[in-house]
């Protein structure tokens, strides 16, 4: 495996981004891809859990390569649940707009428990 596809892999909500490169390269200055394929796939939890002093049987700060490799580490946390954010909020607003078929706007709200006016905001802002 090559060191690119370790980094894709790594990050893969990073697939066909431009800035794979460059996040990448910045990362490799301090930290392998399996570990932060290993802080990604833990959420973040593991290294968070160290820096608030907890007990955590692995030495996560040191494997980031100390503080600014953590900080760009869980940059990459948060650049996934950004994008896990997003495929999420346009998949249930896709699964509303099949709904809004069966359903008024006023009962359909009523259901998943928002405001007639929010699930019409969701909708339009989603282009549906």
């Amino acid at each position: 495996m090559t060191d690119t596809e370790e980094w894709r892999e790594a990050l893969p909500h990073r697939a066909g981004d431009s800035s794979l490169g460059a996040v990448s390269a910045r990362l490799a200055t301090r930290t392998t891809p399996a570990v932060v394929r290993d802080v990604v796939d833990d959420l973040g939890r593991g290294l968070l859990a160290q820096l608030w002093g907890e007990p955590t049987g692995r030495d996560w700060l040191g494997e980031c390569g100390g503080p600014l490799g953590a900080a760009l580490v869980l940059a990459e946390v948060d650049a996934a649940a950004s994008a896990l954010r997003s495929h999420v909020a346009g998949a249930r607003a896709s699964l509303l707009a099949d709904l809004v078929e069966d359903h008024s706007l006023v009962e359909l709200a009523e259901l998943i428990g928002v405001s007639r006016q929010a699930l019409h905001k969701t909708l339009r802002n989603r282009g549906l």
